[in-house]
């Protein structure tokens, strides 16, 4: 089992207390894509952190209220592979007119679609 805990200001906010293994990253994803929302606050920004036991990702933007999400619990390589690949998407668009992803955070269609 895992858990999930939110701090704001250093201060316990929000989380999971049991998340199933095969729950885990769609939980954790749900999580940050609330607390970073990918329009306010950018992929530079947030930082990337991990022990044996926990993982966390931590918003340095300097914004409204400081955020960290951590996870805990029995933390692979595999896992943060996964994990990494999952928040990457979460910064993705698909272009309305061809579906292709793309990394973009204003437009709604990719380069190729806006130079037709």
């Amino acid at each position: 089992m895992f858990e999930i805990a939110i701090f704001r200001y250093s201060d316990l906010h929000d989380g999971d207390d049991e998340v199933s293994p095969d729950k885990v990253i769609c939980e954790f994803i749900e999580h940050y894509k609330h607390y970073f929302d990918p329009v306010y606050v950018d992929e530079g920004d947030v930082w990337f952190q991990r022990g044996k036991t926990w993982l966390s990702f931590r918003d340095k933007s300097g914004g409204d209220k400081p955020i960290t999400i951590m996870l805990m619990g029995p933390i692979t390589e595999q896992l943060v592979n996964d994990l990494k690949e999952e928040v990457k998407r979460v910064y993705m668009r698909t272009c309305w007119d061809c579906k292709k992803e793309f990394k973009d955070k204003t437009w709604a269609v990719c380069m190729d679609c806006r130079n037709k």
